[in-house]
């Protein structure tokens, strides 16, 4: 019994103990590209806000580092060993401490509401049980996007395309062309979901070409910065809801 309580203790100390530099050192190595190099988002979720995150204990933070999280874009690290495991995750921990994230967001909800019905978005997207699979899920888009993400997706969609939302072109032997989301390809055929939600499954040996499509599915919106400001006040304050695409189905960092 005294052993265990040794060990606990240790472990506990190593959770507090971790080397601030070091982490850093590995988080920009290994994380800044989806996670952005102060943690404040990207591609990957925000990690100084405590509710962007399933699980802030050690070993929740562990799990997800060196095994990754299913369904999701985060994979897992195994080769991390210790110290660098440990550093690591002291560094993680140390994210959500500060008392903001980036600039004040200071648009107007309702306002960034009726724009978000206005310009259809729902067509593409969904929030909470209302909406489209199309596009990614946005029900919890708040908590794990920063504003500046959540800005640069509306004004340049283009600069970060998931690869599950990749669009594709599928050129037909009398030259139509059909448009939409890759679901699966291999060497004989592509399946995608065109732009009116349908699957389609098409033999490559049939078709002219099939190529990626060459810019986001999703329009640029040029909107006044008042509306701008709106919409992104209006995205930033999805913090729940059902979780869906994005931010889904995973007990870890999301």
């Amino acid at each position: 019994m005294r052993l265990l309580l040794l060990l606990m203790a240790a472990g506990a100390l190593s959770a507090q103990s971790g080397d601030l530099a070091a982490g850093r050192a590995a988080f920009v190595s290994n994380c800044a590209f989806c996670h952005g190099t102060t943690g404040e988002g990207g591609r990957g979720p925000n990690l100084t806000t405590a509710q962007s995150v399933h699980g802030r204990d050690e070993a929740s933070l562990r799990r997800v580092i060196t095994k990754g999280v299913p369904g999701s874009q985060m994979p897992g690290f195994g080769n991390f060993e210790e110290p660098s495991l440990t550093d690591l995750v002291f560094y993680v921990k140390s994210l959500s401490s500060r008392s903001a994230s980036g600039p004040a967001i200071s648009g107007d909800r309702a306002h960034g509401t009726a724009l978000y019905q206005s310009n259809k978005c729902a067509m593409c997207h969904r929030i909470g049980s209302e909406g489209s699979v199309f596009g990614p899920d946005l029900s919890r888009v708040g908590a794990g996007r920063s504003a500046a993400y959540l800005r640069e997706s509306l004004t340049k969609p283009a600069a970060d395309i998931m690869p599950e939302y990749q669009g594709v072109i599928v050129t037909l032997r009398d030259g139509t062309r059909v448009s939409g989301i890759r679901i699966n390809e291999d060497t004989f055929s592509v399946q995608l979901r065109d732009l009116t939600q349908k699957f389609r499954l098409f033999q490559k040996d049939e078709v002219q070409t099939v190529q990626d499509a060459p810019r986001s599915l999703m329009p640029p919106y040029n909107l006044p910065p008042k509306d701008l400001d709106d919409l992104v006040a209006y995205l930033a304050s999805l913090q729940g809801g059902p979780a869906g695409n994005q931010t889904k189905q995973a007990e870890g960092i999301r």
